[in-house]
């Protein structure tokens, strides 16, 4: 995933959270604060993700290159 596309998922999950909280337009402080480290959460948690998946798929490309080598008679 492109960076943009990652911000705009994590955009929209934070949107779709906020009509949920009871009188959202008369936020205090400390809620809005809170909102900004679960957003803060869910944006590292979801880039942990992509970077996770990137490197397991390095590694399956990897562990498949050896399998194909392994197999091939040497000449």
């Amino acid at each position: 995933m492109t960076s943009e596309e990652i911000v705009s998922e994590i955009s929209r999950k934070n949107r779709d959270a906020l009509p949920g909280l009871d009188d959202c337009a008369f936020l205090t402080r400390e809620q809005v604060l809170d909102l900004m480290d679960a957003a803060a959460m869910r944006g590292f948690q979801f880039g942990s993700n992509v970077a996770l998946s990137m490197v397991q798929g390095a590694l399956l490309v990897q562990l498949a290159r050896l399998g194909d080598g392994e197999s091939k008679p040497s000449a």
